[in-house]
């Protein structure tokens, strides 16, 4: 202790005063500034959203699946598609979370891929039209990977567990054809197809139809037993 008295006595002494007061003024600056200057991307923590089961649904997850969804034209990210986008990605975390209890092989590169060029590139137009999309919401290629992976887990548990258990009767087909096909190519007044050009078309159409409303009595029992916890009010 006297020696750093005696050390600000001297000249030397002086100096290290200044420069302790150059330091704490400097560093009072940088604090300053740090609290003041607009927060960069990296710094804006993702805003949380729901929980489903404990699993998290962020903002950026429902920013990232509208700009995935091709029909959307142009890209609207108004409040209104955030929130239905939203309910759809509580629907399909609650289906992805029943996916996964059913051992199932891994997609493949091969199959992602696929997917990425066929159902998403494809349906865009074109890859410049997909990667600018992809660039609008800060989508990146690592979390691309990781979506499509999720969405053909999804994929091939839909198939498992409903797709695979519909039937579709031929009288179910001819019906379709007599009251609904039928009167609607007369109407537009063009080619009339026959039973048997239509049989496989139709016989697709109401299998979807009636994965679709499986799914509906899925989601109505699964919300009813899921923890869903909203985060954030929009």
């Amino acid at each position: 202790m006297r020696f750093l008295i005696a050390l600000e006595q001297t000249a030397e002494g002086r100096a290290c005063r200044l420069m302790k007061h150059f330091l704490s003024t400097f560093f009072s600056l940088a604090l300053l500034c740090a609290l003041t200057l607009p927060a960069t991307p990296a710094d804006i923590t993702d805003r949380m959203l729901a929980t489903v089961n404990g699993q998290l649904i962020t903002e950026s997850d429902v920013l990232w699946a509208l700009a995935l969804d091709p029909e959307l034209q142009p890209l609207d990210l108004s409040l209104e598609n955030k929130k239905a986008m939203l309910e759809q990605l509580i629907d399909q975390k609650m289906l992805d979370l029943e996916a996964e209890k059913i051992p199932q092989n891994e997609p493949s590169e091969e199959e992602i891929s696929a997917y990425i060029n066929n159902e998403l590139i494809k349906r865009f137009g074109s890859e410049a039209a997909f990667r600018e999309r992809l660039q609008k919401v800060g989508l990146e290629q690592v979390e691309l990977h990781d979506i499509a992976r999720h969405r053909i887990e999804i994929l091939k548990y839909v198939e498992f567990r409903f797709r695979s258990f519909v039937l579709v009767k031929p009288e179910e087909i001819e019906r379709y054809y007599r009251d609904v096909a039928l009167p609607r190519m007369r109407n537009r007044g063009g080619n009339v197809r026959s039973l048997e050009e239509m049989r496989a078309e139709i016989e697709g159409l109401l299998t979807n139809e009636k994965v679709n409303a499986e799914l509906d009595r899925f989601f109505d029992e699964t919300r009813q037993q899921a923890q869903v916890v909203r985060l954030a009010r929009w």
